[in-house]
């Protein structure tokens, strides 16, 4: 649209607000406390920021310049950094919080399709065929799981049970149960108007 100081200033918004971000959740990772196990996968979301900001500081200045190769290196030195993190990522069942790899693993390898275009080596070039590989598997694999927990294991949403509306009318049963034996709230009302009544006996 032939318009360049407004997107140079959302980028500046987005960096200004990335640059606390980062400092604030990537100091609390190695301590693996911050988020339950399921939700690690989240993690690798640190890469989706640094590599669609490098390919759009390309696409404000025309070129993959100086200001886009720093953005795409920090997303490659994270990827690379969580990727080695191979137990952080093991040892929890599946859940769509995986899809949170997909993403990231795109972000890259398009930002690196862009550096080999620029930097043209047969390092860069096995690096985003490598990068583009691993990130059309994972989405494969993913693709592949999701329809399977969810079409033939019926366990997508481990959860349905809790917050789904049941097909059969609830039981009167428990209702009754419940009326019958009252609630804690109310036995404690209780004993605290007879405590009362007796304590006003006392004094009278």
């Amino acid at each position: 649209m032939g318009l360049k100081e407004g997107p140079i200033f959302f980028f500046a918004v987005g960096l200004a607000h990335y640059a606390v971000l980062f400092v604030t959740l990537y100091q609390r990772l190695p301590t693996n406390e911050t988020l339950p196990k399921e939700l690690h996968p989240v993690f690798f979301l640190f890469v989706a920021a640094p590599s669609v900001a490098s390919m759009a500081w390309a696409k404000i200045q025309g070129s993959f310049d100086y200001g886009s190769r720093i953005s795409y290196f920090i997303a490659l030195f994270l990827y690379l950094s969580l990727a080695i993190r191979l137990n952080f990522f093991r040892g929890f069942r599946f859940s769509l919080a995986w899809w949170a790899y997909t993403f990231p693993m795109t972000g890259a390898a398009i930002a690196t399709i862009r550096y080999s275009d620029m930097v043209t080596n047969v390092v860069t070039k096995t690096l985003a065929v490598f990068l583009c590989a691993v990130a059309t598997l994972t989405m494969a694999a993913l693709l592949v799981t999701t329809i399977l927990h969810a079409f033939v294991l019926r366990d997508l949403f481990p959860n349905d049970i809790a917050i789904a509306i049941s097909e059969r009318p609830p039981k009167s049963t428990r209702r009754w149960n419940h009326r019958r034996g009252g609630s804690s709230d109310t036995k404690d009302i209780e004993k605290y108007r007879k405590y009362m009544n007796s304590d006003g006996r006392n004094s009278q």
